[in-house]
């Protein structure tokens, strides 16, 4: 793909100096006359992701957030070093930050802001959209995020629920890709693509676009097909993060998701111990409308297994924090079933257990 690089780019190093995440404003051969917000990944020098494009569609705008972008300004956050203790152990959260603000020419104060962390194990970013006259009503169809591999390799796809091996290119473009998604990039190591803090959004699934680029693609709204995402502005959005390793196992003793979440919104947790029983729950309309009061009547006594039904859309999204919440406020420990892959919401809330195992750690641990 032959591109025009525009001079406005903003890069951060991992602290280690190994892993180097750059932005710019770059003109796509195609599919579109404008710059688009870009960005590549350097691993010792040598690209890990090629040039990858990040826009959002939304409903009755255009152009797309995310084209005609003027970077305003930049901060930086180099060398943060700090050590936490979650569940008995000391997890370090040592990254080099970059926050990037945009404005969109030719609209209304549209504008978008990046924040990128860049860790010795991976890199993540995130977008805030800042409150405008357009976006305040937030109405998002579609959020177009590129990770375009620099080579084709071996891939593992969670497709229909099963871990399949395959390559990027042989993935079909029908293909709905769950997360954890992982590929081989020769001479690099091995990629893993997911995401952390999942709030006020829906979850996210990938497909093959062409090439070796995997796209993210969004549930719609139960009640809207038109939609994804119907919010408010300002916002931030949750992290895409890219873990990297020598070898698959290592992506095991990774801690980016834990470190992506915020710290412990529980003051007290001397309550939260293992239940000894468990009382299982589905999702239900009356379950959502009636959560605190049935998790009052459970106050105390066993634990909660609760099953979000393989939905990752806005609304169930929201309501899996809700329901993190309400449980700790009933001194109730919860799990999680059939929802998104892990992203480490137990770190803001540790009254939630995280799965012992997953289709991904099992992954992991034959390869």
């Amino acid at each position: 793909m032959a591109l025009a690089q525009h001079p406005d780019v903003v890069s951060v190093r991992s602290p280690d100096g190994k892993i180097e995440f750059q932005l710019s404003n770059t003109a796509p051969a195609r599919e579109s006359l404008f710059t688009r917000l870009a960005y590549r990944i350097l691993v010792g020098g040598k690209p890990l992701m090629q040039t990858s494009f990040a826009v959002f569609a939304i409903q009755d705008q255009e152009p797309m957030l995310g084209e005609k972008l003027g970077l305003m300004y930049s901060t930086r956050k180099e060398g943060v070093d700090e050590k936490d203790t979650f569940a008995g152990r000391t997890i370090r959260n040592h990254y080099n930050a970059v926050i990037a603000n945009y404005l969109q020419t030719g609209t209304l104060g549209r504008g978008l802001s990046v924040e990128v962390r860049a860790y010795d194990q991976g890199v993540a970013f995130r977008f805030f959209i800042p409150k405008s006259v357009p976006l305040e009503d937030l109405r998002i169809e579609e959020e177009e995020t590129d990770f375009t591999f620099a080579q084709d390799g071996r891939a593992y796809a969670l497709v229909n629920g099963q871990y399949q091996p395959t390559t990027i290119g042989e993935l079909k473009r029908t293909s709905l890709v769950g997360l954890p998604f992982l590929a081989e990039q020769p001479g690099l190591g091995w990629v893993e693509i997911t995401e952390a803090q999942l709030q006020n959004y829906a979850g996210m699934n990938l497909f093959h676009a062409e090439g070796t680029t995997m796209r993210t693609t969004l549930p719609a709204l139960p009640d809207d097909a038109a939609l994804a995402v119907h919010g408010t502005t300002p916002v931030d959005l949750p992290w895409r993060v890219v873990r990297i390793a020598s070898e698959p196992r290592e992506l095991l003793d990774n801690d980016i998701l834990l470190n992506l979440n915020p710290p412990p919104a529980i003051a007290d947790t001397s309550w939260g111990k293992p239940p000894k029983q468990f009382v299982a729950l589905r999702y239900s309309e009356d379950l959502d409308k009636h959560l605190d009061e049935r998790f009052a009547r459970l106050e105390g006594g066993s634990g909660v297994k609760l099953d979000l039904l393989g939905r990752i859309d806005q609304p169930m999204m929201d309501f899996r924090r809700r329901a993190a919440k309400s449980a700790a406020d009933h001194h109730l420990m919860i799990e999680f079933e059939n929802g998104p892959p892990p992203d480490g919401i137990e770190r803001t809330w540790p009254n939630v257990i995280p799965a012992a195992e997953t289709a991904f750690t099992r992954l992991l641990r034959g390869l």
